[in-house]
């Protein structure tokens, strides 16, 4: 059977993947799919909720009632699945039973179902041309798995598609699968060869019950084609493949965006500190679709005007004072003039806790060389006496800590070496000392220094490289690079 290495399930259905062109097409149930059943389903459903809650109500009555209700509301899934699991098996029994003529061992356990299909293969004799092979439409864009194109005794030498059931009843729609089975333009059999498909004659659906009878019922491939073209159609709409990609995005200037969004954290930070009501506020004014700034997201400049604008008005409308501090953007990459950087709000001003939450969840997220790396940093400092935790009501100044920390770790892919490097380059060493004892002295100003550092080696201003002959990291701008 070739569906299952060619159909995989996705979240817009089951797809097929063509062997040798590796284009992938919707499976034709799938196609068939975007039209629904209506009010027919909805009484299906509401029955089947309605038989399970009268058999089963020793069950649920024992239950309180947010329970009672999540068990029979997903009643209709579990038969759904129930169903599914009985028609694959039924399915691969008469595959079984068309080639070798024997039944597996298991089969006694569908009882009536396979009673039915003995009986069918019994009295209609249908001689297989091709058992269980995938099929492709490049001209209309789908494929799917027939279950065996044979001739039947009682249509003489017509070539007949077969497709087996175990549903209730045959309904009109089985027309429209068959036809587009015997509509494909090829085949794929078990080698993974490929062969046209050939001319078919007849569809027919047979339909297996759990009492033991079976029906043999012809379908319109015809009108069943028809049908189908004009769903395919009402499918790629849906599917939006008349979509033809998204929308250019306004040019980022990362130096300047960077630039503006630590100014526009600094207020939001002071704003958390000293109003708990313009918090309130600015929450209920953020607009879901605008990124957050602790985000790693990319802000356009228009995106940054409107937080900007917004933190104005919470701010006048709070009495909210913020000291006009500003951060210099880093220089440009053709001058050597050394980075003058403004401090951040005083050591002493605490942030809040859902500010550190975030961080703390931001490093359990992180992979477990980089948490390794930064507990043993942490290790280093608490060794003498210097605290870079996110434990008690950590300062503004260990939040920039640990937020930098993180970020030089995972640059440098888990190790500590990149920190090593900045610290080097920055002038901040002391000799004989941590890493971790480093890190706990530094107040905000040599901590922003390390940032832009950082900032500058992301944006391809400056590199670090290796000296294999001294074993050593050394820092660079670009220019002296060059």
């Amino acid at each position: 059977m070739t569906s299952p290495k060619l159909a995989t399930t996705t979240n817009n259905g089951r797809m097929y993947t063509h062997p040798t062109t590796g284009k992938q097409y919707p499976s034709v149930t799938t196609v068939l799919n975007v039209v629904g059943k209506g009010d027919a389903l909805k009484h299906w459903a509401a029955k089947i909720v309605a038989t399970y809650a009268v058999e089963q109500k020793d069950t649920w009555l024992q239950l309180d009632n947010e329970a009672a209700i999540d068990l029979l509301k997903r009643e209709p899934m579990r038969s759904l699945d129930r169903a599914s699991n009985r028609g694959t098996d039924v399915h691969a029994i008469a595959e079984s039973y068309s080639r070798t003529g024997t039944l597996p061992v298991w089969a006694d356990a569908l009882g009536g179902y396979i009673e039915a299909l003995q009986s069918f293969f019994t009295e209609h004799q249908p001689q297989p041309v091709m058992i269980e092979q995938t099929v492709f439409n490049d001209e209309i864009g789908y494929a799917g798995s027939f279950d065996m194109v044979c001739r039947l005794p009682a249509f003489g030498d017509a070539l007949v598609i077969l497709d087996y059931k175990t549903s209730k009843a045959i309904y009109p729609e089985v027309g429209a699968q068959l036809a587009a089975y015997a509509h494909a333009t090829e085949c794929i059999d078990d080698t993974g060869r490929d062969t046209p498909m050939p001319k078919i004659d007849r569809g027919v659906a047979v339909r297996f019950a759990a009492d033991g009878i079976y029906e043999v019922i012809e379908c319109d491939i015809v009108k069943g084609w028809e049908y189908f073209k004009q769903v395919r159609g009402l499918h790629r709409l849906v599917a939006k493949e008349l979509i033809i990609g998204k929308v250019l995005t306004p040019q980022i200037d990362p130096t300047e965006s960077a630039t503006k969004k630590t100014a526009l954290r600094e207020r939001l930070a002071h704003i958390k500190t000293t109003s708990p009501a313009a918090v309130t506020a600015l929450l209920a004014a953020w607009s879901p679709a605008m990124p957050t700034l602790k985000s790693d997201h990319q802000h356009t400049t228009h995106q940054l005007a409107e937080i900007e604008k917004l933190l104005n008005r919470i701010e006048g409308d709070h009495s909210v004072s913020f000291p006009q501090l500003t951060v210099k953007r880093p220089p440009a990459r053709k001058t050597k003039t050394p980075v003058e950087v403004a401090k951040l709000p005083s050591e002493t001003l605490l942030v809040d806790a859902v500010t550190v939450d975030a961080l703390r969840e931001r490093l359990k997220n992180t992979d477990v060389k980089t948490q390794e790396t930064a507990r043993a940093i942490a290790r280093q400092a608490a060794a003498v006496q210097r605290s870079i935790s996110l434990s008690g009501k950590p300062s503004l100044r260990r939040l920039l800590l640990i937020e930098f920390m993180i970020e030089a770790i995972e640059e440098s892919e888990g190790t500590d070496q990149l920190i090593d490097v900045i610290i080097q380059h920055c002038r901040l060493d002391q000799p004989n000392t941590t890493i971790g004892a480093i890190l706990g002295n530094l107040d905000l100003d040599q901590i922003t220094k390390m940032s832009t550092a950082l900032t500058q080696i992301r944006e391809g201003a400056a590199a670090v490289t290796y000296n294999s002959n001294t074993n050593t990291y050394t820092y660079n701008t670009k220019e002296a690079t060059t």
